[in-house]
């Protein structure tokens, strides 16, 4: 289950991840990963864009680079987000105070993570971690809810593919009656969604990117051929080709 995500600039990119306690290492010297009973510490992307976490508990996406797999005392029962020794820009109550719980946190890169995906108590239901297009393929069409459309939409291999299932999704949930509320949040993850597949994507990048998918769901074209579309769009306001576009990724 997705308990929250949130968007944040940092100026050193050291992402803090655990109790809203002081960390017993030396933030100076540690080198990220680092972690002791209460926190994590990794590497973001610092000042240039803003990195985006996602908060989940029990299943959830798998990320595609593991960083910490353990479990950490949350002093007073709650996660919180941070950096450094800043004041916490997320903060959410687990459990009761001084309980330990487990942490699975992944990120999209190493060294700068643009995404990081933090799920607390995780269990084993969590989408398998695919190694090429056919498993990731079959694996996504298990997913039919548009609400598991984070699932598909977490990672960034294969994003034709991605985006093909993730159009299916919506206009099976559109045919099926499904709230307009439930398919416009669908439509937002997309589109938010499409900001990270390139580091030349801005704001600018994608005006109107909402109303051009909602026109891919009424449309008679399948959906790799909409989603195929909709990224060499995208491409071309780049001023790139479609594989230049899809090498960043």
């Amino acid at each position: 289950m997705k308990i929250g995500e949130v968007e944040v600039f940092l100026n050193y990119g050291q992402l803090m991840v655990g109790s809203d306690s002081d960390p017993d290492f030396d933030l100076l010297v540690s080198t990220p990963p680092a972690n002791d009973a209460h926190h994590v510490m990794l590497t973001a992307r610092a000042q240039i864009a803003p990195v985006r976490v996602s908060v989940w508990r029990g299943t959830a996406p798998r990320a595609s680079r593991p960083v910490f797999n353990g479990e950490v005392v949350l002093s007073t029962g709650y996660l919180a987000l941070r950096e450094a020794s800043d004041p916490p820009f997320f903060v959410w109550p687990v459990t009761s105070a001084g309980t330990r719980v487990g942490l699975s946190i992944g990120v999209d890169a190493w060294d700068e993570a643009t995404t990081v995906t933090v799920v607390v108590d995780p269990d084993a239901q969590s989408m398998p971690d695919v190694r090429s297009r056919d498993d990731f393929i079959a694996s996504a069409a298990a997913i039919t809810e548009i609400s598991q459309i984070d699932r598909v939409l977490t990672g960034y291999s294969y994003p034709v593919d991605r985006l093909a299932v993730a159009i299916r999704i919506m206009r099976d949930a559109s045919g099926e009656g499904v709230s307009e509320a439930r398919v416009r949040y669908g439509i937002t993850s997309v589109a938010e969604w499409l900001k990270w597949l390139h580091p030349a994507i801005s704001a600018r990048v994608l005006p109107g990117i909402e109303e051009l998918l909602r026109n891919y769901l009424v449309e008679n074209s399948s959906e790799q051929v909409a989603a195929g579309a909709l990224i060499a769009y995208i491409a071309s306001e780049l001023g790139l080709s479609g594989e230049e576009f899809l090498m960043a990724r």
